[in-house]
Parts: structure tokens; C-alpha cells; sequence
């Protein structure tokens, strides 16, 4: 199996994974180890959108049990014994670009002390009046449990989650059906647009739209049983970051 490794400190990683018997490439892997945390987890896939994901956690910054311990792992991977679990990314458009996201995509005002106003439309339908916050935060399920979940409390399993940020109308989050188009329409800026942990950001200026939607290609991650066993869950929960 040839398997490309993302993330910090990762010297004697490569000894054990190559122990395990794979080869360790920079182009055209089979498999993509992001080995660190849920930021190292999540960026992997702009770089190698479409490929397959395995996370490994870091012993230095976590606290891991048996069924995390890297040669389980690695040799489950080795032996192809990691099931494949599709899960939804988004995908958004504004003006003439075009960005994908694994746990959320972000609007929220440029400038702290100002809000910003917009309305949100579903297929185009509009479902809010013009409302005044911070901004909002659209997210997947398996992104639900960061930005999402500091806002809201909860986290979802299914469809599309939408948290308003710090609004001034006291309104409960929505969510809606996986093959719903959203469209937030923003009345005054200025405001930022961002995807998951992507340091490249956009300006939106007051009268533009963001059309956010389901993509059309999923987040391909192997061992989903191995990010979610139950043992750990309330070590890691607390953990996650966006």
C-alpha cells in the first residue's frame, strides 16, 4: 500500500508505518495518514481531495486507549481491514469562486465591532427576515461537534446544520435535508467568508450571496470506528477544535 503522511513531528511515525509494510510516497497514494489532531485530520483534504483518510491521533497531545494505539491501526490499514465511511462535505459559491468544506463553511463579520445584517433563503424560498448578528456558521454532521456545537449546545447526525452567531432575534438553529441549497444574502458588511481551518479567507460585500450546498464528492475516511469508539469519546470530545 503506498500511503502519504500529513502532519508535524512525524520521524519515527514513518519508522512504524513503514514497519507495518507500506511505502511511504509524495505523489499518487492509495491512502492519506493525517497524523496529529482533528485540524491536521481535517486539512488533509484540501490537499489531497478524493483520496482516503486515516486519522491517527499524536501521543503527545492525546490520551489514547487500546484501539488507538498506532500499530492496531497501522496494521488493520495494512491489512485493508479499515472500512470506508463516505461522509458529506460542502460546497459554496459566491461571485466566481468556488470552496469545498469537511466540517463547516463560516460567515461572520470582518470588523468585531460591528455586525453584520443578512437573510438566509432555501431553495430559494427566503426562510428568515433580515437579521443582525455576528454571522452564521453552516455545518456537516460530522462537523456539527466544533463551531456548530460552541453556539448551539447540540450536535447533528443528519442533514445540514445552520447556527446563528451572537444574533440579536432569539432563534433556535436550523436544519435542513441534505439535497436543500441555502443561500445567505448579505444586507451590510463587511464580512468573511471561511471554510473549515483554511487560513485563506474571502471578503463579501454587502448585496453578494453565498449559495451553500451539498458537493457533489464525499470525505472519504477509513477506521471511522476507531475516530468514534466509545471508550474515548469523552476524552476526545473535549479536545476538538476548530
Amino acid at each position: 500500500m503506498r500511503v502519504s503522511i500529513i502532519g508535524d513531528d512525524t520521524a519515527s511515525f514513518r519508522t512504524e508505518v513503514q514497519a507495518a509494510g507500506m511505502t511511504i510516497v509524495d505523489d499518487a497514494p492509495d491512502v492519506i495518514i493525517a497524523y496529529g489532531g482533528d485540524g491536521t485530520f481535517i486539512g488533509a483534504e484540501r490537499f489531497f481531495p478524493g483520496v482516503p483518510k486515516v486519522g491517527i491521533r499524536r501521543e503527545e497531545t492525546t490520551i489514547k486507549c487500546g484501539a488507538h494505539d498506532n500499530a492496531v491501526v497501522l496494521g488493520r490499514l495494512a491489512a485493508d481491514a479499515l472500512e470506508e465511511t463516505k461522509l458529506m462535505k460542502l460546497h459554496a459559491e459566491f461571485n466566481d469562486t468556488e470552496i469545498t468544506a469537511v466540517n463547516d463553511v463560516i460567515l461572520r463579520n470582518t470588523d468585531p465591532r460591528a455586525a453584520v445584517r443578512f437573510c438566509v433563503e432555501l431553495n430559494g424560498r427566503r426562510v428568515t427576515e433580515e437579521l443582525i448578528a455576528d454571522g452564521l456558521v453552516v455545518c456537516t454532521p460530522f462537523g456539527s461537534s466544533a463551531y456548530f456545537r460552541s453556539i448551539t449546545r447540540t450536535v447533528i447526525r443528519t442533514g445540514i446544520g445552520v447556527a446563528f452567531n451572537n444574533c440579536t432575534d432569539l432563534l433556535n438553529h436550523l436544519v435542513v435535508g441534505e439535497d436543500e441549497i441555502l443561500r445567505v444574502r448579505l444586507a451590510r458588511g463587511p464580512a468573511t467568508l471561511a471554510a473549515d481551518n483554511d487560513p485563506v479567507t474571502f471578503a463579501i460585500d454587502d448585496g453578494q450571496t453565498v449559495d451553500i450546498r451539498q458537493a457533489d464528492e464525499p470525505f472519504r475516511v477509513l477506521g471511522v470506528d476507531t475516530l468514534r469508539c466509545a471508550e474515548c469519546r469523552y476524552v476526545h470530545a473535549p479536545r476538538r477544535r476548530y
